[in-house]
């Protein structure tokens, strides 16, 4: 079935060829769990400043009660308005989940586009389960084509959100195999979303994904009407990947039909900050259940890790909250000092925390050989080795291949209630909450999406 010479054309029939009545339990499980995991961060991130201008941005245009934003009270907008407002909540705490291999979150890409045009066109759970699944298979197996070579400028996310997003759309909507190329085709065309918001810490990331489920969502509809895309986006001299990518992987589009499915290999994130710190961090919840740890005894600490890791986290000063979330330093001194990582933990304040501060100073942060060739040869190893040094001469060492929330450590279904709790029981009360799971665990039964919120 692989072949060198039309790469899309073979990842289109692939993909319309999935069919939730051949899934299996599993994949119907984790499929629902990708989902529920990201209404309730959504819900959640409803309320943060990002998610307020974007809500201001829509609150002047015209409207119309065709699908529900997450967030407490499920107001109904335009598919298009909720798609966006959903993938903007979604993402704005980064505790939405994450597929390794690619470096890819998938959920804000696919689940936004999956409800709000199902909700329109009256889908059922199982066509939901099916077309989230199917935009997981194209954003994973796009983003391993390109990564980790264009992770250094490119917002994987972000450019391969389109497609998606489209393949999303264009299973609902019922696109054959031609029609499926024209949606890749023109959801390339419009991929974007480059890496230097993080300089500044600006508000960049969430447009990358509101972008993309519109992207998707229109590359599927103009499909459908007949208009046509580049049937070589991926693999053509000009297209996608040979753009992004100076190191492309090709056979990633296409190697391993029918063995499993990308969302089987889906992780989910007990910490809110970039995947990129998660081992360590979890390295630390290790360290502090075995010893009482005391900041001021601290020396030093090494983190050992792969490059990717150093490249996108390695920030000893983060100016403000978001550029926190992405530096290493910070993470690993808030684990300590505050014994905390949610999102509440992000802030100018803590920053600035004189003891946060003080250890900070102490975490060097290096790229370790090992374990960047661990990486470069399975890129579902995120491996941290932490090295402390303490002032009466000891030394505790603890390295993460796997944390918790990665799919060889994964979630069951308790943990996974318990995070949706933390994150919406404030929001929509506990009432609400077991009504909203009760729901999502049993998806696959209902006829009619809208049921969900109502």
């Amino acid at each position: 079935m692989e072949t060198t010479t039309q790469q899309t054309r073979c990842l289109a029939a692939y993909l319309c060829g999935m069919d939730v009545s051949k899934f299996s339990d599993h994949t119907v499980d984790i499929t629902k769990m990708c989902i529920e995991d990201f209404i309730g961060v959504a819900i959640a991130g409803s309320a943060k400043k990002e998610s307020g201008i974007w809500k201001e941005y829509y609150s002047g245009k015209l409207t119309a009660p065709q699908a529900s934003t997450f967030q407490p009270g499920f107001a109904q907008m335009t598919v298009e308005q909720a798609a966006a407002l959903n993938a903007v909540f979604g993402h704005v705490m980064d505790m939405d989940d994450v597929h390794n291999a690619s470096i890819t979150h998938l959920a804000v890409i696919t689940v936004p586009t999956a409800f709000a045009l199902g909700q329109q066109l009256g889908k059922s759970g199982k066509e939901i389960i099916e077309a989230v699944a199917a935009g997981y298979e194209a954003g994973a197996r796009i983003g391993e084509a390109i990564n980790p070579s264009s992770y250094k400028y490119w917002h994987t996310t972000g450019v391969v959100g389109a497609f998606a997003a489209g393949v999303t759309a264009a299973k609902l909507l019922g696109l054959d195999e031609e029609q499926m190329v024209n949606c890749l085709g023109s959801a390339g065309t419009q991929a974007a979303g480059l890496w230097e918001f993080l300089a500044s810490g600006s508000m960049s990331k969430v447009l990358h994904t509101a972008n993309a489920n519109l992207c998707g969502l229109r590359s599927a509809e103009l499909a459908k009407l007949g208009f046509t895309g580049a049937p070589t986006i991926l693999e053509g001299d000009r297209a996608f990947v040979n753009a992004l990518a100076p190191e492309p992987d090709l056979d990633s589009l296409t190697k391993g039909f029918g063995e499993s499915y990308r969302i089987e290999e889906n992780s989910f994130k007990p910490y809110a900050c970039c995947r990129h710190t998660h081992s360590a961090n979890y390295c630390i919840e290790k360290i502090l259940s075995a010893h009482a740890l005391d900041p001021e005894e601290i020396v030093s600490i090494t983190d050992d890790t792969y490059s990717t890791a150093v490249q996108t986290t390695n920030n000893p000063y983060p100016e403000n909250p978001y550029a926190a979330k992405f530096s290493l330093q910070f993470c690993i001194a808030a684990a300590i000092v505050l014994k905390d990582l949610s999102d509440r933990t992000f802030t100018v304040e803590n920053i600035n925390n004189p003891a946060v501060r003080a250890l900070m100073e102490k975490i060097k942060v290096k790229v370790n050989k090992e374990l960047d060739d661990e990486f470069k040869q399975d890129p579902n190893q995120w491996s941290h080795r932490l090295t402390i040094c303490l002032k009466n001469g000891e030394t505790i060492t603890e390295q993460v291949d796997y944390p918790i929330g990665d799919f060889k450590n994964p979630f069951d279904l308790e943990m996974a209630d318990r995070k949706f709790r933390l994150l919406t029981e404030d929001m929509i009360g506990e009432e609400g909450v077991t009504k909203l799971l009760d729901r999502l665990h049993r998806l696959e039964t209902i006829q009619d999406i809208n049921e969900i919120f109502n």
